[in-house]
C-alpha cells in the first residue's frame, strides 16, 4: 500500500504543479506501476475545471467563463502539454531533415512558426468546444476529457516504442504491461460510465484510442517511435477530438 500512495504522489507531483514537497521513489519501476493513476490525475482537473465553471458561470457569461475552464489545465499542469504538441509540430512540419534533425528542433526551447500555429489552433479549439458544451448545459464532459485523454496516453505508450535511447517519455513508452493498461482502461470506463453513461465512454474512449494508434503510426513515420513530446501532443488532441465528438453526439 505504501508504494501505490508513492506513486500516486510521484504521479501528481511529476504531471502537475501542486507542491508536494516529498522525496519520492522515482525508478522506472514506480511509473510503470503507477501508470494506473493517469485517469485519477485527469479526474483531478476535470474536477477543477468544473469547479471553476460552476462557480463562474453564476456570475459571468458564457464566453468569459470559457476562457477560464481553458486557462485552468495549463496552470495544473504548467503547459507540460501544450509544450509537447508546440514542440512536436515544429520538429514534424519544419522540412528541417531526417529523424535526428527532427528531433533536435523539438527539443530546442525556441518556439517556431508552427509551435505558434498549433497552440493558437489549441486554444481556438478548446475555446470553442467549452463555450459550445457549457451552452448546451453539459458540464460533465469537462471532467470526463481530460480522463480519457490521459488513459490514451497509456494507451500510445503501450503500442508505441521509443524514438530516442533517453529520454523523459522512455519512462512510459515501451514501459507499460497488458495489466496496467487493463486496469487504466476499467478505471477511465467506470469514471466514464458514472459521469455521461456507458454508450457515450465507450464512443469517446474508442475514438480517442483510434486517433492515437494513427498518431502513433504518424511519429513512427517521423522519428521511428514516440518522445516524450509526442505524448503530450497525443493528450491535447484526443482532449480536442473528445469535447468536438461529445458536442456532436448531442446535436444529433
Amino acid at each position: 500500500m505504501r508504494e501505490y500512495f508513492n506513486d500516486f504522489l510521484l504521479f501528481f507531483q511529476f504531471f502537475t504543479r501542486i507542491p508536494i514537497n516529498k522525496n519520492l521513489n522515482c525508478e522506472r519501476e514506480n511509473f510503470k506501476k503507477g501508470s494506473i493513476f493517469f485517469p485519477v490525475v485527469g479526474l483531478f482537473i476535470g474536477l477543477v475545471q468544473w469547479v471553476i465553471y460552476y462557480l463562474l458561470i453564476k456570475v459571468l457569461p458564457v464566453n468569459i467563463t470559457a476562457v477560464f475552464v481553458v486557462i485552468i489545465p495549463i496552470v495544473l499542469t504548467g503547459g507540460l502539454h501544450v509544450d509537447g504538441l508546440g514542440d512536436t509540430c515544429d520538429g514534424f512540419f519544419s522540412f528541417k531533415g531526417g529523424k535526428d534533425k527532427i528531433i533536435e528542433v523539438m527539443k530546442d526551447s525556441r518556439v517556431g512558426t508552427y509551435a505558434s500555429i498549433a497552440i493558437v489552433f489549441d486554444m481556438l479549439a478548446r475555446y470553442a468546444a467549452v463555450s459550445t458544451i457549457i451552452e448546451m448545459n453539459l458540464p460533465l464532459i469537462l471532467i470526463v476529457t481530460p480522463i480519457i485523454a490521459r488513459f490514451t496516453v497509456v494507451f500510445i505508450s503501450f503500442i508505441g516504442k521509443n524514438a530516442k535511447e533517453k529520454g523523459s517519455g522512455n519512462i512510459f513508452i515501451g514501459n507499460i504491461d497488458v495489466k496496467r493498461l487493463v486496469i487504466t482502461a476499467i478505471i477511465t470506463i467506470a469514471l466514464g460510465t458514472l459521469l455521461i453513461g456507458i454508450n457515450k465512454s465507450i464512443i469517446l474512449i474508442v475514438s480517442g484510442m483510434v486517433l492515437s494508434f494513427l498518431f502513433n503510426k504518424f511519429c513512427e513515420s517521423k522519428i521511428t517511435g514516440l518522445t516524450g513530446d509526442s505524448l503530450g501532443a497525443n493528450n491535447e488532441l484526443v482532449e480536442i477530438l473528445v469535447m468536438v465528438l461529445f458536442v456532436a453526439m448531442n446535436q444529433v
